[in-house]
């Protein structure tokens, strides 16, 4: 008995210990011991059986709080495909729309559309768009599609199995819309990124999560390429020359499944989006016809997402 005390594993500094394999094994030995010796020994033994629940569950505790902490680990978040790329921050889209105002509102809003496809690839290219739809309505301050937005997007969200995280917050962004409480609206838009963000750590499908960060940045790109269009400057348009972030997101599409990779819509999309780099790499400085072009581009595949 002495000898189980004095170890020096057993001491509250070294509580891992209880965590790590090898101490049921440590148990046993002790067990059978103890059915050899004293009535001391026996009672030792009595003590274990009524504090083994409780070891073994501090044990899961231990093990819960390890998990906890892995969404802010940046090396789990990088494994699972979650950095800057796919969950680029909300305020840095806002702060570049803000950069580009007046937006052509008219002729980027489009209807919202019940999605119907058996693609789940489509379902989380098309979620992205939806989102880069909501980030429009905030801009033009306007509430009027904030409704139906929020029913499409919390349906298609249950298709990608991360509807909880959007329910949570649809009903919160719609009333402040209806307030028209915009700079409450954009903070609580932030919020709603960060739970989504938890929610993709959670799914662990790394391909679903760049392609709904790809919906997303195509819907920007067309934003932004209307809004330079309509207001053309050489400054405003180094906006858009992104070189880097778009190489990303085509070497995550050579990186998806063969059965992904010869789907009509990831082929068509991997076409397109190699034009637009041809372009973005070929000129330092985009021109007006070039920026149009570009705008062509991103709302043909914002069309054929939304088919």
């Amino acid at each position: 008995m002495e000898t189980f005390r004095s170890s020096p594993k057993a001491s509250s500094e070294n509580a891992d210990w209880w965590t790590e394999e090898p101490w049921n094994n440590k148990l046993l030995v002790y067990w059978i011991v103890c059915s050899r010796r004293s009535a001391r020994c026996r009672r030792s033994r009595a003590f274990l059986i009524v504090s083994a629940p409780l070891i073994v569950l501090t044990a899961t505790l231990h093990a819960q709080n390890a998990s906890d902490d892995l969404s802010k680990d940046q090396d789990y978040r990088e494994e699972l495909g979650v950095n800057e790329f796919t969950a680029p921050s909300i305020e840095k889209l806002f702060n570049t729309l803000d950069s580009l105002k007046p937006i052509p509102v008219n002729t980027l809003v489009r209807p919202v559309t019940e999605l119907n496809t058996a693609e789940r690839s489509k379902y989380a290219l098309s979620f992205g768009v939806l989102i880069g739809d909501g980030f429009l309505d905030v801009e033009a301050e306007q509430n009027k599609d904030m409704e139906s937005l929020g029913r499409e997007l919390i349906r298609r969200a249950k298709v990608l199995g991360v509807e909880e995280r959007v329910s949570r917050h649809s009903r919160k962004l719609l009333d402040l819309a209806k307030q028209n409480n915009w700079e409450r609206l954009r903070k609580e838009l932030i919020v709603t990124q960060e739970d989504v963000e938890k929610a993709l750590l959670e799914l662990r499908d790394e391909p679903i999560v760049h392609l709904l960060s790809l919906g997303g940045w195509i819907r920007g790109l067309q934003i932004a390429a209307a809004s330079v269009a309509t207001d053309y400057s050489p400054e405003r348009a180094k906006t858009l020359r992104n070189l880097e972030l778009l190489d990303y997101y085509l070497d995550r599409l050579n990186t998806l499944s063969p059965r992904l990779k010869r789907s009509e819509i990831i082929q068509r999309i991997t076409a397109q989006l190699q034009t637009v780099r041809t372009t973005f790499k070929d000129n330092e400085v985009l021109s007006a016809p070039q920026v149009s072009s570009i705008q062509a581009t991103a709302t043909s595949m914002v069309d054929l997402i939304e088919k």
